[in-house]
């Protein structure tokens, strides 16, 4: 079900909004296909997110998606910021994002785009040694061997629309069952988020910055 923390920031012109779930761990076997799926979505310019809200709308500066992988499930999450008054339009059109993801959005020439995309960013991140030692590193860490990064590319080509969609079903939550993080004016935009789920809110200033349990 969904859950809403509004953290108040009293005179904010802006809210500051992220949108998640837990995801999965570094050890997911669908590694490649859940890359492609991330950079169509919202981990590049032309993403589908960044296009929606940024390009064509404008109703922000970025918008981006991301999946924290760690030796146990992380989150799948995404986020922006947009004006105040403009709250409520903003994450209406990041969900209709999402559920355009869920409805087939990666067809062959995005699959393609994607896959190049990645390709051609890949191997940038092992060009030093200090780059080199983090990776192994992160291998060591997480019990991983060196095909992590060695079969990559050849995961990455051979992904198709399928193991794509797949990926997307298993890892990226349905509308109806995310968790919303707003950070904002919360006088003014109290109303507009508790229509996405039940509130917990807490002021900016809280020492710990933890939203209370049950």
């Amino acid at each position: 079900g969904r859950r809403v923390l509004l953290i108040d920031k009293p005179g904010a012109t802006q809210t500051y909004f992220w949108i998640a779930n837990v995801g999965v761990s570094r050890s997911f076997a669908a590694r490649p296909s859940l890359d492609i799926a991330n950079t169509v979505f919202g981990g590049r310019y032309t993403s589908m997110l960044n296009t929606a809200l940024r390009i064509e709308s404008g109703l922000t500066y970025g918008a981006s998606s991301r999946v924290v992988r760690r030796a146990r499930p992380g989150s799948v999450e995404f986020s922006s910021f947009t004006q105040t008054d403009s709250t409520a339009e903003a994450i209406d059109m990041a969900l209709a994002v999402l559920g355009q993801l869920h409805d087939g959005a990666v067809d062959e020439e995005l699959l393609a785009s994607a896959q190049n995309y990645i390709l051609g960013q890949f191997p940038t991140a092992l060009e030093t040694a200090e780059q080199i030692g983090d990776q192994l590193g992160a291998l060591e860490t997480y019990g991983l061997d060196v095909s992590y990064f060695n079969d990559y590319g050849a995961g990455i080509a051979a992904a198709t629309t399928e193991s794509v969609a797949a990926a997307i079903d298993r890892v990226y939550p349905t509308g109806d069952n995310l968790v919303f993080v707003f950070l904002g004016d919360a006088g003014q935009i109290r109303d507009t988020v508790s229509n996405y789920g039940p509130v917990t809110e807490m002021s900016i200033t809280e020492p710990r910055f933890r939203p209370p349990t049950d």
